[in-house]
């Protein structure tokens, strides 16, 4: 989801909404239920981490990068990041301002004729304003070759955003975006809404695929495209405007039947879509007079999952995360798939299960690639962490997991309490669980922002967060427990904090909105965007798992 990019649209109030923690906590610990691990800053002179530059250039930012090994070779590594012209061919910078975690939209309600909305249907027009860069090592980061997407060429779009990486068991990886608008203005044919998105985009998420490491990729394929409500499962009633239903694609895989999935995400309809009046477009209004996606009334954001048996070849129905009994929003990192389970979690909005006041956690797991889940709810964090005050932000990740693919049943989930994030973990599918233990903290004066967390193949868990402080500076941070969940020790990734983004060096003040990471037997990596080179570019880090010992 482009949370920055789509500013005030229904589809950013919806996902904020749904995503924002409303949970306090105080600081006091429950020794008897959490085991705390504090972060320990590294000096100076002796990082425990690696990191440099790895994407982006004054001309053209990187950012919201994916980062992914190989899992046959952990010296082939690939990176991919969104990357966006820092300002027009015409030399024109961006109005809008970027969100820092938690903070309102301070620009005003925007109209069809205000100066930032006009300037988003520019910056939308023009061809190649937004691609997939695309980094690949050969020998565990001394080296890159460097290249990007052919998918605008491919499929006539201006467009390729919301990237995403990942690999296959048998050292397959993949890569892919959001590929759409027809080249220039065309998609704007049929009216635009006021935060200056168009009425309907052309296009969809697309993926290709490499068979020799990354030098050679094959030609893209659709997998979420647009205005095909056939693709879908017959109870499900997509919104087809906008970038709905297939916003923000991940992309996962399970390494035990070698199945592989892409999520997209975007609004549905809770009515029958044929009672629900649209405003009747007027080519003599300003952007036609399209007020933007449906009133919440009749709608709710959902996160639906694809799966191919075949390396991508070939794809099932698509199938939302959530049920009507247990409805909830899917964050980015709160799916994964492991022993032919598809399993998810997220902050259920009500549940049938009697005398259960919600939102509660729920965690679902689906034998038949997403199309039915069994439902179990996940227990709540210990009341003593509870307090009142001011709301938590957690963006898309309020509510991660990760399947270990070492054990069968063994899941994580991590959830934010104020400055601290919890885990809790099962060894039986969600059957018993452990009690919370702490994996990360930031500052009192720091919040937290672009979380991720992933298993390696051998039973690591590894988490990761950006630290923002009041003065919008920030610096990357990691977690990780070699013992499969049941101890957590902290590492500053970030060799210095980075200063907020200049606006017109700043991906145009959008493509920011996560990180990521990934973990295999000797190093955790991560990629982030990051300023400190006087532009946001998207930087590379790893760090040692025996500096976590």
């Amino acid at each position: 989801m482009r949370l920055n990019k789509r500013t005030q649209s229904a589809l950013w109030i919806t996902a904020v909404l749904l995503l924002s923690c409303a949970a306090v906590y105080s600081q006091d610990k429950n020794k008897a239920l959490l085991s705390s691990s504090s972060p320990k800053s590294q000096s100076a002179e002796k990082p425990e981490s690696d990191e440099y530059l790895l994407l982006g250039n004054p001309n053209r930012g990187a950012g919201e990068p994916w980062v992914v090994v190989n899992p046959k070779d952990p010296n082939n590594i690939l990176v991919v990041a969104m990357a966006t012209l820092n300002r027009l061919p015409s030399g024109e910078a961006p109005i809008r301002p970027r969100i820092r975690p938690g903070q309102p939209f301070q620009m005003g309600t925007p109209s069809w004729t205000s100066p930032g909305t006009l300037l988003r249907v520019k910056e939308l027009s023009i061809p190649d304003g937004s691609r997939t860069d695309i980094a690949v090592t050969q020998d565990g980061g001394k080296t890159w070759s460097f290249s990007q997407d052919d998918f605008r060429k491919v499929f006539d779009k201006n467009r390729c955003s919301d990237s995403f990486a990942g690999a296959a068991a048998n050292g397959t990886l993949y890569m892919g975006c959001i590929a759409y608008l027809n080249r220039g203005d065309a998609d704007y044919a049929q009216g635009y809404a006021p935060n200056g998105e168009a009425h309907y985009y052309h296009g969809g998420s697309a993926m290709a695929w490499s068979a020799d490491k990354g030098k050679t990729w094959s030609k893209p394929v659709w997998v979420h495209p647009a205005f095909s409500a056939s693709l879908y499962a017959p109870t499900v009633k997509p919104v087809f405007e906008q970038a709905a239903p297939w916003d923000r694609p991940v992309f996962v895989a399970d390494a035990s039947t070698g199945t592989i999935y892409v999520s997209g995400m975007g609004l549905t309809y809770t009515v029958d879509p044929a009672t629900v009046r649209r405003p009747k477009l007027n080519p003599k209004l300003p952007g036609q007079g399209y007020t933007g996606y449906p009133p919440s009334s009749v709608t709710r954001m959902r996160t639906f999952i694809r799966a191919s048996h075949d390396g991508g070849r070939t794809w099932g129905l698509i199938y939302p995360m959530d049920s009507d009994e247990y409805p909830g929003f899917v964050g980015v990192y709160g799916f994964s798939a492991a022993f032919g389970h598809f399993v998810d979690a997220y902050d259920a909005t009500k549940v049938p299960e009697a005398n259960e006041k919600c939102p509660c956690t729920v965690l679902g797991v689906s034998n038949d690639n997403g199309k039915t889940f069994v439902h179990k709810l996940v227990p709540p964090l210990p009341k003593e962490e509870l307090g009142a005050g001011t709301r938590s932000f957690c963006g898309l990740s309020c509510v991660m997991l990760s399947a270990d693919p070492s054990k069968q049943g063994r899941y994580a989930i991590a959830r934010q309490a104020g400055k601290r994030i919890l885990v809790s973990l099962t060894e039986d599918g969600g059957n018993t669980w452990e009690p919370p233990l702490i994996a990360a903290q930031v500052p009192a004066n720091a919040m937290f922002e672009h979380l991720a967390m992933k298993y390696s193949p051998t039973g690591d868990l590894g988490l990761v967060w950006k630290a923002v402080y009041p003065d919008g500076t920030f610096d990357e941070w990691s977690s990780v427990s070699v013992d499969g969940g049941h101890s957590f020790k902290t590492v500053r990734v970030s060799h210095a904090l980075s200063p907020e983004c200049v606006r017109d060096r700043c991906n145009f003040m959008m493509g920011d909105d996560l990180s990521s990471m990934d973990i295999d037997r000797k190093f955790l990596y991560v990629v982030w965007g990051d300023n400190r080179s006087g532009f946001e570019g998207t930087w590379f880090g790893q760090v040692p798992l025996s500096a976590y010992k």
